[in-house]
């Protein structure tokens, strides 16, 4: 375990170094180049994100109070509750070709779900998503360092709704992968078709460690033609807190076919197992996989239909051996000028009563509906 502290604490000493060096070369150039105005260098993006979302079991409210709770849910969690659930402000500052910086600020009902932002003391509802640097060293097509707080390469989902496809997240995105990492990332593009990352990171979903020993974070992304790009990513170390041993191994699949403007498919596998987690005896897993197609026959109007299935000891979702699958479908109506208005339908099946009903009892199943606002600049 020592060795292992020592090679990552050396990784990242040589890449601070590299670092270094790149912008020392770099310094004379951009001197010479002069100063540049910074919002002529500045990209600005932003979404907004509002919703309803009805329960059809009629989820008894908590002792706490209303609002009552949809199970197995990340965002979209009350029953019969209009959320204004994110805004969002991403602010990309490249005043270089080998330089670039990037803040999201994040506001709304989704930021206390999002574990691991810099949420502001006493604001739960106001956080930062990312905020990161890029410095790309000129070395063969160019070796790009991040550094700082960003999201995950994991999964095929993505916090902010706007750049999903259905309302609801699937269960792979709650439960599977983690949010958010900090630390660093090493890029290469070995080609137009190869991509690859390798990275150290505090571990999941933290700002400072938890523990005395870093994760691994690693990605492979390959593009055989236009149309197709299949991604192979993970992470390695141990995620518990004050527990240098026990390690998580997550290995995550995405593929995204997009074979006319109509069409997009999109397939996400996830496979992880911890070692010595809470309550727990012995090794634990948890696995599952998703489809996504999504149609969009005239410029107003698209589909999306969902499936997935997702098993966990426990480890993740709390309920012991869950099988747990569903199906999502999702219209879409394009207003124009970014604006875009969903209506979705979800049904969720279980192997064990995990839904709440109305008498406070479970059963296995959940219906829901869902409509939805979404904006983005």
């Amino acid at each position: 375990m020592k060795q292992k502290k020592t090679v990552a604490a050396i990784a990242a000493l040589v890449a601070s170094g590299v670092i270094s060096l790149a912008a020392v070369a770099h310094a004379e150039e951009a001197a010479s180049n002069g100063s540049v105005p910074f919002w002529e260098k500045t990209k600005v993006t932003g979404t907004f994100d509002a919703s309803y979302n009805f329960n059809f079991n009629n989820p008894a409210c908590p002792a706490g109070g209303c609002p009552a709770p949809n199970a197995l849910r990340v965002f979209d969690t009350r029953h019969n509750t209009f959320d204004f659930n994110l805004a969002e402000i991403a602010i990309e500052n490249a005043p270089t070709d080998w330089a670039k910086f990037r803040l999201d600020l994040d506001f709304g009902q989704d930021v206390p779900a999002v574990t691991g932002l810099y949420n502001f003391a006493g604001s739960g509802m106001f956080g930062i998503q990312q905020a990161y640097a890029d410095l790309t060293a000129h070395v063969g097509n160019g070796l790009t360092f991040r550094i700082g707080h960003f999201v995950t390469p994991t999964g095929y989902e993505v916090i902010e709704s706007a750049y999903n496809l259905n309302t609801s997240r699937s269960i792979l995105f709650g439960f599977a992968i983690p949010f958010t990492h900090t630390g660093l990332t090493m890029t290469y593009p070995f080609s137009d078709k190869f991509t690859a990352m390798v990275g150290v990171v505090n571990g999941w979903d933290v700002v400072a460690d938890n523990n005395k020993a870093k994760t691994a974070l690693y990605q492979l992304t390959y593009k055989p033609i236009d149309k197709i790009t299949l991604s192979l990513q993970g992470t390695v170390g141990p995620e518990q807190t004050n527990a240098d041993s026990n390690w998580r191994e997550l290995v995550d699949f995405v593929g995204t076919w997009t074979p006319s403007d109509q069409w997009i498919v999109g397939l996400n596998y996830d496979w992880a197992h911890e070692t010595g987690c809470a309550g727990c005896a012995g090794k634990t897993s948890w696995q599952g996989g998703a489809l996504y197609v999504h149609y969009k026959p005239i410029e107003s109007f698209g589909l999306t239909l969902r499936g997935e299935y997702f098993m966990d000891d426990g480890s993740r979702t709390g309920i012991p051996n869950l099988k747990v699958g569903e199906g999502t479908l999702t219209g879409h109506f394009y207003i124009g000028d970014g604006w875009e208005t969903r209506l979705e339908f979800r049904h969720d099946q279980a192997n064990s009563s995990a839904f709440l009903r109305s008498n406070g009892l479970t059963r296995k199943f959940q219906d829901t509906v869902a409509t939805e606002v979404v904006y983005s600049f």
